[in-house]
């Protein structure tokens, strides 16, 4: 209670599965360390054991600034090179996370928490499932969870658990950064009826993405830039599992888009 206030507003920096999350600092005595606070509703969905889960496997950090969702307006100012380093950074952890055998189950932008120099580290590891073997074929049958709009189709329809089923996941979370518009928005696009992301996505891909483009970024991506991303991104949410990129590869094609970018930059220069 002393560190943060006795919780106050200030120090409230975004909602897990299980309760709001806050930063506090600790005494001199603890040098004034920075430290993320989870809580937990007893009133919500999520009982003690997948609390207990979730702060076994927090990733601890300073974060001086909120999850990627919480502010849309700070959001949608975020340069393209920004965009791509978040996007680079959350893939890493994610990447983690497969190569030590966890699955988190819940990936989404409300779950990547950016530092004061926009570094993204992935939280809330409390739906995880974790002692998966280093095959990517690996799977397991399980009740499925998540969160509506970014839950792989075929994980929800069939309780069967891949790495995948992130990685599902993470290509709305890519579309969501490349559009400015959060899976659970309706927009419309022209005269259409409103949609949502997702529907837009497929709906337009093939010839008409880039329509889709956040404005504050539209004059900032180079082409090659553009294309590396999107494909990478639709991949990643095919309905055919067995298409799905692996985080290694996702990480490389980011990579791609990011040197593509600062090409363009320096031949404009």
């Amino acid at each position: 209670m002393l560190a943060t206030k006795d919780f106050s507003r200030d120090n409230w920096r975004g909602e897990g599965s299980f309760g709001n999350i806050y930063t506090g600092h600790l005494s001199k005595r603890w040098h004034n360390c920075t430290i993320a606070i989870k809580t937990h509703d007893t009133q919500g969905h999520q009982g003690y054991e997948e609390f207990h889960t979730s702060l076994n496997l927090f990733l601890t950090s300073s974060m001086k600034t909120s999850s990627l969702s919480l502010d849309p307006h700070k959001r949608n100012c975020l340069t393209w090179a920004h965009r791509l380093k978040i996007c680079l950074g959350a893939a890493r952890g994610l990447n983690y996370l497969h190569s030590n055998g966890v699955i988190h189950r819940d990936i989404k932008s409300g779950k990547i928490l950016l530092d004061k120099n926009m570094e993204a580290r992935i939280c809330d590891s409390g739906l995880s499932k974790k002692n998966f073997k280093n095959q990517q074929g690996t799977h397991i049958y399980t009740k499925a969870a998540g969160t509506n709009f970014y839950l792989d189709p075929f994980y929800g329809e069939s309780g069967i658990l891949r790495r995948v089923s992130d990685v599902y996941s993470f290509g709305v979370v890519l579309f969501e950064i490349l559009s400015g518009i959060m899976a659970y928005e309706m927009r419309s696009i022209g005269n259409g009826k409103p949609k949502l992301l997702m529907n837009l996505v497929g709906q337009l891909y093939d010839n008409k993405l880039e329509t889709l483009l956040d404005p504050c970024i539209a004059n900032q991506i180079d082409s090659r830039s553009f294309h590396t991303f999107k494909e990478v991104a639709y991949k990643c949410i095919s309905h055919i599992s067995q298409e799905r990129p692996t985080m290694d590869i996702i990480i490389e094609r980011i990579e791609d888009a990011m040197d593509f970018h600062v090409s363009s930059l320096i031949k404009f220069f």
